[in-house]
């Protein structure tokens, strides 16, 4: 069959208007926890700076703002197809739960949104794939190796938010039910790196990804040597600092997957 460049790719109209879609769909998602959240944000150390915490941004120019977003991703996600549509449509209903019905204090509900809309591009491009929306590229094969990533962006981003939860104990005692509180700073503290264990024996121990994201370039052995050496670092460090090197070994762990890909 005939190949397809990535200029090409990028150059595809459906393609552009899904990656708008989900991404317009994700900033719809941040304001919305931004907004559940503004009293706990306001009294914390470094989140009362943050436009809706602070008053510079007001409630209601903040749900308007998230309108104006979720109608454009809508727009953009019917135009890609109907199964794009409804996917994001889904998305934005989700969330918009989420904030209309306190589920934020739920026992691990934020944690697990946050790590959803950390990887919804993932899915959104497999939705596209096997819809045929990324002409030249099998979509089988394509779908597998993303959501592969999302399969480690997830858990990763999972782990980063208990440790964030951690960090807000002080603030969130009496206002939510996070994970530190039902079980404890020190165990909420090993379940979250006890599951960056996990992912990173699957990476390394498994053929798993190492036969789908190898190229000639080496990349992802080399993403997973420093991703990892990161993560060991995090988890020796003060938890703010830890979780804040823990996010930045999540992006170094994706980049040499997708880099990995993209050196085949």
């Amino acid at each position: 069959g005939t190949s397809t460049s990535p200029v090409q790719q990028l150059s595809n109209p459906q393609l552009l208007a899904a990656s708008v879609s989900v991404y317009f769909s994700y900033g719809a998602g941040m304001v919305m926890n931004d907004l559940v959240d503004v009293d706990t944000d306001s009294m914390h150390g470094t989140k009362s700076s943050r436009a809706i915490a602070s008053g510079r941004i007001s409630k209601l120019a903040g749900w308007t703002y998230c309108g104006v977003l979720s109608i454009v991703s809508l727009v953009l996600g019917w135009n890609v197809g109907s199964q794009y549509g409804m996917w994001t449509l889904s998305n934005l209903g989700i969330m918009l739960g989420y904030a209309l019905f306190g589920l934020q204090k739920v026992l691990l509900v934020k944690n697990v949104l946050c790590g959803w809309l950390a990887i919804s591009p993932l899915i959104g491009a497999a939705l596209l794939a096997t819809s045929g929306g990324i002409v030249g590229l099998d979509s089988v094969t394509t779908t597998s190796k993303l959501m592969r990533l999302a399969a480690v962006g997830f858990p990763m981003h999972l782990s980063r938010e208990i440790l964030k939860d951690i960090e807000d104990v002080g603030i969130d005692r009496g206002n939510k039910s996070t994970l530190p509180l039902v079980v404890g700073e020190r165990i909420a503290h090993r379940i979250a790196y006890g599951i960056v264990g996990c992912v990173s024996s699957v990476m390394v121990l498994t053929p798993l990804y190492w036969g789908m994201f190898g190229s000639k370039y080496h990349i992802y052995p080399l993403g997973v040597a420093v991703g990892l050496s990161m993560c060991i670092r995090a988890s020796l460090l003060p938890l703010s600092e830890g979780q804040r090197l823990l996010k930045k070994s999540i992006y170094v762990l994706l980049a040499g997957m997708i880099g990995g890909l993209l050196a085949q």
